[in-house]
């Protein structure tokens, strides 16, 4: 197996910076982009997904990073590893794109680009709304999605 400097890494944070708590994945991504400088890309999606699919097999590990609407509690934290771990119902993964991040990962397997492994992390989100600012509780659930994938990496 290789060791993490040998392996490539994509950072993918998902959201849009105007609607409040859909703002997470973004900001995660740009604070990441000064912890990583050889084998980890950083991008931030918020528009579409579209060009992304054609390099998914260049990694080993994808991570997304996205906000998410439930009932539970605003910051609560969810750590999916796709095709492992089942992704609960209750979960809406908050989009303003036309086809959302698990029907995009769908599509990418059915296509046969799937990384050897690929990790999600939701954030439950409290405001959405167009010119809100993240919230408080998750602007927390950042720090320690922060700690996870700096742990996960390697960093």
């Amino acid at each position: 197996m290789k060791g993490n400097r040998e392996k490539n890494f994509l950072i993918v944070g998902v959201g849009n910076v105007f609607r409040g708590d859909d703002a997470v994945g973004i900001l995660i991504a740009r604070f990441l982009k000064r912890c990583f400088k050889e084998n980890v890309k950083i991008i931030g999606v918020e528009t579409s997904f579209d060009e992304l699919i054609q390099f998914f097999g260049d990694y080993d590990l994808i991570i997304f990073i996205d906000a998410i609407k439930s009932g539970e509690k605003p910051g609560k934290i969810y750590r999916l590893k796709f095709g492992v771990d089942k992704i609960p119902a209750q979960l809406e993964f908050f989009s303003t794109h036309s086809v959302g991040l698990i029907e995009y990962i769908e599509i990418a397997k059915a296509l046969g680009k799937l990384p050897k492994e690929l990790i999600i992390y939701g954030i439950v989100g409290k405001d959405f709304d167009v010119g809100s600012s993240i919230s408080s509780e998750v602007r927390v659930s950042c720090k320690e999605i922060i700690r996870e994938i700096l742990s996960e990496i390697g960093a």
